[in-house]
């Protein structure tokens, strides 16, 4: 023990010197200088980001879609075309969402919770009534908390109206905003090829590897986004006609959820599942019984057969991996951490497997 404490203290020794303790010091200071400022930093962020917030939607906006130009483009069919027919949809599907489904969500919200309350007051009924013991108390707890939470919930939805004068002004500034955002997605879409050029050219100034890192990055990211799209297409067609065909009130705004969970992988899903499971508790026991077996059908179907067929095999991911990503964007930067964890996820995989692969071509060589 004493032989191992002498190496380290003389390996310390040969390494630490007087420059080194210098940056240790220059280091601390910066932490504790930007500790102490952190309320300018804060307002000096969040004004960059309310500045750039547009761009980068509009940036998101136009990757998403520069595929689709660029399927057309290779069929002769010229971007100054493509780009007003996609954004012509796009506008249908929102004015669809707009004047259809947002009512249609506000008109039942308040139903849909009590509908979740009395599914919630069911599984404790029943499971009271088939219980040799006594129901256990945490159980019981939480359950209370659960249906509190609910009518919380609701009680905010019915109140809703006497918000609608400022949701309005928001509304209206959100609109101005989105329809900017619209309008620079639009000149991004036409512009790509110049704005990947600059992207290509500013990542030179990091390393003559950059712009291969860049495209390895951009094919992962882009093969999950155009998977995941075309995964909640399915999603909604699948459990939209689920929940009609069982006869569920809210078969629309389930499917919904359901779709936009798979945002949130391995957790957005279950959780529609298990809220659509719920709110069909009121349904006669056949009813019910179909829809879990059905859930439990589609599931298999849907990570057996239909994921593997959609996703490339790149782009698919440890569970562990996944979940880690998601609750690690939720802590750091809460609901938009969550939406780009698996992304952020993937990129950080190609470049550390990128780096893996390049020192071990350099040790063959």
């Amino acid at each position: 023990m004493g032989s191992l404490l002498d190496r380290i203290t003389k390996r310390f020794e040969n390494d630490f010197s007087f420059r080194t303790f210098i940056k240790i010091i220059m280091a601390l200071l910066i932490i504790l200088l930007i500790t102490l400022t952190g309320t300018f930093w804060d307002w000096f962020f969040g004004t960059i980001w309310k500045i750039t917030k547009p761009f980068f939607i509009g940036f998101i906006i136009a990757y998403v879609l520069r595929p689709l130009i660029k399927k057309g483009e290779e069929h002769n069919i010229s971007r100054k075309w493509t780009i007003p027919i996609l954004y012509i949809v796009i506008l249908v599907f929102l004015g669809w969402l707009v004047f259809t489904i947002i009512p249609l969500i506000y008109s039942r919200l308040s139903e849909f919770i009590s509908s979740m309350i009395g599914g919630v007051n069911s599984f404790y009924g029943a499971y009271a009534d088939m219980a040799v013991h006594d129901v256990p108390n945490w159980l019981s707890a939480f359950l209370k908390q659960m249906v509190e939470a609910l009518n919380n919930m609701k009680s905010l939805a019915s109140d809703m109206g006497a918000r609608i004068p400022a949701m309005l002004q928001d509304t209206a500034k959100n609109f101005t905003i989105g329809i900017f955002t619209f309008i620079i997605s639009i000149y991004m879409c036409a512009g790509w090829e110049n704005i990947e050029h600059g992207i290509l050219r500013f990542a030179s100034y990091f390393g003559s590897k950059s712009e291969e890192y860049l495209r390895a990055i951009d094919l992962e990211i882009g093969t999950y986004i155009r998977s995941l799209l075309m995964l909640m297409i399915i999603k909604f067609g699948e459990y939209a006609l689920l929940y009609y065909l069982v006869g569920h009130k809210d078969w629309l705004m389930i499917a919904l959820l359901t779709s936009i969970g798979l945002i949130v992988p391995y957790i957005g899903a279950t959780l529609a599942n298990i809220v659509g499971i719920l709110t069909a508790l009121t349904l006669p026991l056949r009813n019910i019984i179909i829809l879990i077996v059905m859930i439990v059908v589609l599931s298999n179907v849907d990570a057996y057969a239909i994921s593997p067929m959609v996703h490339a095999r790149n782009a698919k991911m440890s569970p562990l991996w996944a979940l880690f990503a998601i609750f690690a964007g939720g802590i750091l930067a809460g609901a938009a951490g969550i939406i780009f964890a698996i992304p952020v996820y993937l990129a950080i995989r190609v470049a550390v497997n990128m780096r893996e692969e390049m020192q071990e071509e350099k040790k063959e060589a």
